[in-house]
């Protein structure tokens, strides 16, 4: 019997590695939104920290306010800047999980293919092989009745 061959085997195996890059890096970026997910909240404790030392220099100590004050403000723009990573990271992980559908979807349709070919393959070998016990029974008949 015949083995089947996808010629497309090639082109199958590279998907296949594709796919699995691209979940690696989709991998990557999950785990650098998490860590920019993670500064932005320690970030906004240090500028809630500063707030309330800003409140606490204006009952108890005015002549400290402006350094509060200065402090609150360079917090508040560290949240803002890193506010802004966490949603430009959120646009990459967004733009990487499409390239893993797409990467994904080309796997689907190589493996559907080769699936729908090795029927094919297989169909015509049980035919061939049908075809071959017919004229083997057609020869063995023709025999016995010749005898």
């Amino acid at each position: 019997m015949a083995k089947f061959r996808f010629r497309l085997e090639a082109a199958l195996r590279l998907a296949e590695r594709s796919l699995e890059e691209q979940q690696r890096l989709l991998a990557q970026e999950i785990q650098k939104h998490f860590s920019l997910q993670k500064a932005c909240q320690d970030q906004e404790n240090v500028w809630q920290f500063a707030l309330q030392g800003q409140e606490e220099a204006c009952r108890t100590s005015p002549q400290d306010l402006g350094l509060w004050q200065s402090f609150t403000q360079k917090q508040i723009e560290l949240l803002r800047y890193i506010a802004e990573e966490v949603s430009q990271q959120e646009k990459v992980v967004t733009q990487q999980r499409q390239r893993l559908l797409e990467a994904h979807q080309d796997t689907e349709k190589l493996k559907k293919l080769k699936e729908k070919q090795r029927a094919v393959f297989n169909l015509k070998e049980q035919r061939r092989e049908q075809a071959v016990l017919d004229e083997t029974g057609q020869i063995m008949f023709g025999r016995r009745s010749s005898l």
